[in-house]
């Protein structure tokens, strides 16, 4: 064993029996540097990935070949903690002004490649050579360009170092490849566009394998050598859709390669041949990308092109065209496309029309103007919006009378013209046409005015609310949130009186509320709704105390409170909701009294629910808060209630509203809420760098199991993980694989009398069956109840340490401290003394203070301490054992052991 040294522990433990989840030391070896490291992946972000990377490299090139040495086979053990540590150092190091980081991590990588005979693992590494490498892995990445395992892998690596010396070590070895090596070779070639391999792939554009051909045809137009012309010259006819797609889209590439290596007429002579040709249904696409190839090409001198393809029947080919001249900008252009709308038809002249407005030369403004009165119904509506376009408010004179009509594409069209242009032209017009207008034109002129903000004629709004068409009085409705002013609330009370029961009530409910806010003084906005509402009854004094709440005020308060005692029930209703909804702290005295007075359940869970709000929304200091919502969990008495609070106190995100939260997790009732505050309150958000002591790890941990939600749980244990590790906690277990744990052999007084040979071969023997019986599933240790049990690799001293774990029905486990038995875990219906004892001490107590587990099939947190032979365990936050020596179970006359292995019982 060794020597007693003192560590922390936080384990992650879960299954049918148990598992342990985090560790640590001091003066930790290399092997435990490393791991800390690992532990760290995956990382959350850029920035954390190569903080945790740099971590890596500064422990040099013994760090990372000791990571390297943990890659595992595929199958074979879970290593990707590994692989995500490797690609992120991988990535860090190829970073500017890093040479000498990058060279010891391209030679490690090198020579872990020699050492390791697993094809998979090779291959990881070649990949991070393709990340970090240059030219000095060319030569030693050469040999296994004729692997057809590895070849894949390693002409990519040289693909990415793109100097002479790859290109010639790929052409070489496509001369003497094989088919099965040959066709990565080519897609390398082509990659990096050696023009001196075109005559080496050209034969395989033949070859009976078509992935081969596949990969040679690509090759070929990626470089772009007028050798392969004949090739793709002749597509066939008698193809699939998809066939021609692809083989034009190769075309096309190769044609874009010999322009850009100054081969410009048959480049172009290319494009033209898909201009004309391509015009079968579906090759919209194809003709178009030819178009815009032939368009960089020529530059300005396109615009023929353009304009022929502008007046095309196929409408996606004619627009994309249309697309490609918008951008073209030379001298005498403009004025060639005017001429163009003289003649142009139909769909065509539309879209040259939309194209003359986007292209913003306003020397086109005469010929679209001409349209706007257009019998055509799309040249018209085009010329609409380009005109406003080119034009702006010189054209709202021709513009406005368009709106004045039922087609509703013109009203939308006409509207969106409308508020392009100055509210001082566009306001007084849209007023005065409102009477007029027909249906759908007046409710555009509504939104237009509201648009706007044009709150002079909100009157002229609130007469269009009474209107019998609904589009019409919902628009007006909807506007009136925005445009009511202070003396429109007499008008907007009329309109609430008069207005039918349905959704509509609060729209105006909300226009009314608008307005009354707008009254200057504060005390005064609620007069006119008070008055008005003194002299309603029913349903219309109910619908006037709801505003009441967004409108507050002193006086406005005390009627409320009146109206709760009301005999009409649906008053008293409205009342209680405006009272739980009051927009300032003034109501929080009479909430707290209907809270202490209610004598229903649904009163109370109002009250308290504004409350909480109240609580959390003012302008209160964190300690007011806090008193609020201590005050409100005083007077809450269903759980539903607890919860308003307990969710409120998220809002506050100090360490005594976590403190205030915490009991709650131990109610069925009310923990979930508790678990969702402690997480919130707990963690980082905007403003706020999150709690960081050790005691928040610890609640956090305890609240774990009950949130809902995959990733806020994953977000929290991951925060709370954090914290341990920065308490100087490191895990046992890393959730992917059983590195750090071995099988049992014997007990301490054999193992201690084995040789070192024997002890060697009983532990390969235990090891074998200890990856028989446990595994990890979904990042849990489970045990299938049969084998031995589950030990650390390593001895520990005094610790603490962290254990999730659940078990199932009629379970029986426990957890081994320094190799000895046991704190125990068992079902309670077989045990009713519950889990968290020193099970087999016999002078010294052995059963735990209380039951303190939660029901089978739950998690369970231990937290478990041991300071010389003195053992405390909490369980769920629950002191179950408390500060009490455990005795030696294999030598009853000798004190517990000053260090050994952790162990999961096999039970």
């Amino acid at each position: 064993m060794m020597n007693a040294k003192k560590l922390r522990i936080s384990c992650g433990l879960a299954v049918f029996c148990a598992a342990a989840a985090l560790v640590g030391q001091n003066a930790p070896a290399l092997a435990d540097k490393v791991s800390l490291v690992l532990e760290k992946f995956p990382a959350a972000s850029s920035q954390e990935r190569d903080q945790f990377a740099s971590e890596l490299v500064a422990l040099g090139p013994a760090g990372i070949r000791e990571a390297c040495a943990r890659l595992a086979p595929t199958g074979t053990e879970d290593d990707s903690l590994v692989r995500y540590a490797l690609d992120a150092v991988g990535v860090y190091v190829a970073r500017l002004n890093a040479e000498s980081e990058r060279l010891m991590f391209v030679k490690e990588a090198l020579r872990a490649i020699e050492k390791t005979g697993d094809t998979d693992v090779k291959t990881f590494l070649i990949g991070e050579l393709q990340l970090a490498g240059k030219g000095e892995v060319v030569k030693p990445l050469a040999k296994y360009l004729g692997d057809p395992a590895l070849g894949a892998s390693a002409a990519r690596a040289l693909v990415a170092v793109r100097t002479s010396e790859a290109e010639t070590v790929l052409s070489k070895a496509l001369n003497s490849a094989r088919p099965d090596t040959a066709g990565f070779l080519i897609q390398a070639l082509g990659a990096l566009r050696v023009a001196s391999a075109a005559k080496a792939i050209l034969p395989y554009t033949s070859s009976p394998n078509p992935r081969l051909r596949e990969a040679a045809l690509d090759a070929l137009a990626e470089i772009g050598d007028p050798s392969a012309y004949p090739v793709f010259a002749t597509m066939p006819i008698v193809a699939t859709p998809a066939e021609r797609a692809k083989a034009s889209s190769r075309y096309l590439l190769f044609a874009r390669r010999l322009w850009e290596g100054g081969r410009k007429d048959a480049a172009e002579k290319i494009c033209r041949d898909f201009v004309a040709g391509a015009t079968l249904e579906g090759e919209s696409q194809v003709r178009s990308a030819a178009l815009s190839l032939l368009a960089d090409i020529q530059g300005a001198n396109i615009l023929g092109d353009l304009m022929e393809a502008a007046q095309s029947r196929d409408a996606s080919f004619r627009r994309a065209a249309l697309n490609l001249a918008a951008r073209i900008s030379s001298g005498g252009s403009t004025a060639q496309w005017v001429e163009l709308v003289k003649t142009a038809r139909g769909g065509a002249l539309a879209d040259i029309i939309a194209m003359l407005g986007r292209r913003g030369d306003k020397s086109a403004l005469a010929a679209v103007r001409d349209k706007i009165g257009s019998d055509d119904k799309d040249e018209r509506l085009a010329a609409v919006t380009a005109g406003v376009q080119l034009g702006g408010a010189d054209v709202f004179d021709e513009v406005w009378p368009l709106i004045q009509t039922e087609d509703e594409d013109q009203v939308r069209t006409v509207k969106q013209a409308f508020l392009m242009l100055p509210g001082t032209r566009v306001i007084p017009k849209a007023a005065e046409l409102m009477s007029a207008a027909a249906p759908a034109a007046r409710a555009a002129l509504i939104e237009i005015l509201a648009e706007h903000r044009a709150g002079e004629y909100a009157a002229l709004v609130i007469a269009q609310a009474r209107s019998e068409n609904d589009s019409v009085r919902k628009a007006a409705l909807r506007a009136l949130e925005v445009l009511a002013r202070a003396e429109d609330v007499s008008a907007l009370i009329d309109l609430l009186l008069a207005a039918p029961p349905g959704p509509e009530i609060l729209l105006i409910q909300n226009a009314l509320t608008a307005a009354a806010n707008r009254i200057a003084d504060p005390e005064r906005r609620a007069d006119a709704i008070l008055t008005a509402a003194g002299l309603a009854a029913g349903t219309k004094r109910a619908d006037l105390i709801r505003p009441l709440a967004k409108v507050g005020g002193a006086g406005a308060l005390p009627f409320v409170v009146g109206e709760m005692k009301n005999a009409d029930p649906q008053i008293q209703s409205a009342a209680l909701f405006t009272l739980a909804n009051w927009k300032d702290a003034s109501a929080l005295d009479e909430l707290f009294r209907v809270a202490r007075a209610a004598a229903d359940r649904k009163t109370r869970y109002l009250a308290v629910q504004g409350i909480s709000r109240l609580a959390v929304d003012q302008a209160f200091g964190d300690d007011k808060k806090l008193v609020l919502l201590k005050d409100a969990l005083a007077v809450a008495v269903e759980a539903n209630e607890k919860g308003l609070a307990i969710g409120a106190l998220a809002g506050i995100r100090t360490a005594e509203a976590l403190k205030t939260a915490a009991p709650y997790l131990d109610d069925p009732a009310t923990r979930a809420k508790a678990a969702q505050t402690v997480a919130r309150t707990a963690q980082p958000a905007p403003g706020f760098p999150g709690l960081s002591d050790f005691d928040t790890a610890v609640l956090l941990k305890k609240a774990l199991p009950f949130i809902d939600n995959e990733y806020d749980r994953a977000e929290a244990e991951r925060y709370a993980n954090g914290l341990l590790l920065k308490a100087g906690f490191i895990p046992l277990f890393n959730d992917k694989s059983l590195r750090g744990w071995k099988g049992l052999v014997a007990d301490p007084t054999k193992r201690a009398k084995m040789s070192p040979d024997a002890l060697r071969n009983a532990q390969r023997a235990a090891d074998e069956s200890m990856r028989a019986h446990w595994k990890v599933r979904e990042g849990m240790l489970a045990f299938d109840g049969k084998g031995e049990s589950l030990c650390t690799a390593k001895d520990y001293a005094d610790f603490e340490m962290f254990v999730d774990w659940k078990i199932e029905p009629k379970g029986d486990s426990g957890i081994y401290l320094r190799g000895s038995p046991q704190v125990q875990i068992w079902d309670e219906t077989q045990s009713p003394d519950g889990s968290g004892g020193l099970y087999n001490n016999k002078i010294n107590p052995s059963k735990p203070l209380v039951r303190a587990d939660r029901p089978v099939g739950e998690w369970n947190t231990f937290y478990i301490k041991m300071s010389g032979d003195r053992v405390t365990v909490l369980l769920n936050g629950v002191p179950v054992t408390d500060n009490i020596v455990m005795e030696n179970y294999w030598e009853r006359d000798k004190p517990i052991y000053p260090s050994g292995q952790i162990e999961l019982q096999a039970h």
